[in-house]
């Protein structure tokens, strides 16, 4: 611990430090399938989820049908089934821009699609999934798969990793980043509703309309980066504690992401990098995930070595990072950083990013020069 707080300190890094564990697990598969999740629009209480098998790309046989709690979860036993399903979900729920309950029908639900249910596995029912499987021309696991990659990608969050939380303060407080965006995204569908005065079944078939599968057409990326704005900044009913459009990725809702690589250079011996630090400035037309100042600003965009522990600040187009490695850094790829693109011309080329004020140390916190990160 004293050397990492030497390595900290010669780094002179401004933030904290915070590092997180793992655990062991069992690979062994239950005997039976079981699909859980939330349905929401928001949450949707008491109300009733159908998990059905996918045959061909069709709906084939009822496996399951399951209520909802009091908080939107649901749990499926299907017994021995393994392959795609489709979850439909229906029932009552907290309208978050209006504030009046309002009701998914039995007979127009929402859906969800997965390509493979084997084991336990998490499969949310949400108006985003529902713009999923409206995008998947037959829901073959292919199909399924990329349609799923296209909707998370086009809102910024895993629409099938993630579970959204109910609409307040109390409940994003306790969540995380992702949850927080997947649940303000789900807001801001109500409130496209609200604006356009339509209803949940006709505002989802017109926001699929506006995607394709190279994005989300500059129309509805305006309708639904407007209905964001209004619902976190004048909304009456907007109990998230959310009162900036900057606080989640959906403000990025629409844009085009694409990675790009953070790599050390220099003459170096493997591991001999105890701490990194410097300051990234992104081009014009490029952004991280959520443009705040906050120390877990790159969770979502920044994936790290296993072993590597971040603190980073980012505001204004430019972000400082430090990365403490506990078995030290090489030559060779740093991380993988994603960005949004709002760019005219599309994303620019690696060497418009600059990297300043670059320090670096070993063990025992003494300087190491010499060294480089370039973008690729």
């Amino acid at each position: 611990m004293k050397r990492f707080m030497r390595i900290a300190s010669s780094l002179l890094l401004l933030f904290t430090l915070a590092a997180c564990g793992g655990g062991g697990g069992s690979n062994t598969v239950p005997a039976n399938t079981i699909v859980s999740g939330i349905a929401s629009k928001g949450l949707i209480i008491n109300g009733t989820v159908r998990i059905y098998a996918l045959v061909n790309g069709t709906k084939g046989a009822l496996l399951a049908t399951v209520p909802t709690n009091d908080q939107g979860y649901y749990s499926a036993d299907i017994g021995s089934y393994v392959g795609p399903v489709m979850a439909e979900a229906s029932g009552a729920y907290l309208d978050e821009a209006t504030g009046t309950t309002k009701t998914v029908p039995d007979n127009a639900p929402i859906h969800a699609a997965l390509p493979l249910a084997q084991g336990t596995v998490s499969l949310p029912v949400t108006a985003l999934t529902e713009l999923a499987v409206q995008k998947a021309d037959n829901l073959t696991p292919e199909a399924i798969t990329a349609a799923n990659t296209l909707v998370s990608e086009i809102f910024k969050v895993d629409i099938v990793t993630t579970l959204p939380v109910a609409p307040t303060a109390t409940a994003l407080a306790d969540a995380t980043q992702a949850q927080k965006d997947y649940t303000l995204a789900l807001a801001t569908v109500s409130q496209v509703s609200k604006d356009t005065g339509t209803s949940l079944e006709n505002t989802l078939t017109t926001l699929a309309q506006g995607i394709t599968s190279s994005g989300m057409s500059t129309a509805t990326v305006a309708t639904v980066q407007a209905a964001l704005t209004t619902f976190v900044t004048t909304n009456s009913n907007n109990r998230t504690g959310v009162t900036n459009t900057a606080e989640t990725n959906v403000a990025n809702a629409g844009t085009l992401s694409k990675s790009y690589t953070l790599a050390l250079q220099g003459t170096i011996a493997a591991g001999a990098i105890r701490g990194i630090q410097f300051n990234l400035v992104l081009p014009p037309g490029v952004t991280l995930n959520i443009n705040s100042a906050t120390s877990a600003i790159l969770d979502s965009s920044l994936k790290l070595p296993a072993d590597g522990v971040l603190a980073a600040k980012y505001a204004n187009g430019a972000a400082t990072i430090g990365i403490v490695n506990t078995s030290g850094l090489s030559v060779g790829t740093l991380a993988t950083l994603t960005c949004n693109i709002t760019a005219t011309g599309g994303a620019p080329a690696a060497t418009a990013f600059s990297v300043t004020n670059l320090k670096a140390v070993n063990e025992k916190g003494s300087a190491i020069t010499g060294v480089t990160v370039i973008v690729q």
